[in-house]
C-alpha cells in the first residue's frame, strides 16, 4: 500500500515531463493503477478480515494456520 502510494506520487509528477501525448497518457495510466491499488488494498484487507472472522477463527489464531519454519 505504501509502495503504491509512492508510485502514484512519482508517476503524477513524472507525467509533467514528456512532451508526447502518448507518453503522458501511458504514465497517467500507471499513476491511476497505482492510486487504485493504494485505495483498494486496505479495503481488500478488511474484507479478508471479515471472511476469516466469519469462519470462527480470530486474526491472532489465523497465524497458527500457516506453518512457519
Amino acid at each position: 500500500m505504501i509502495a503504491s502510494a509512492i508510485l502514484a506520487y512519482v508517476f503524477h509528477n513524472a507525467s509533467a515531463f514528456p512532451k508526447k501525448p502518448q507518453s503522458v497518457e501511458a504514465i497517467k495510466g500507471w499513476r491511476n493503477r497505482a492510486a487504485y491499488a493504494t485505495v483498494t488494498t486496505p479495503l481488500f484487507a478488511v474484507v479478508l478480515d471479515l471472511l476469516i472472522r466469519s469462519t470462527g477463527v480470530d486474526i491472532a489464531g489465523c497465524v497458527d494456520i500457516v506453518p512457519f519454519i
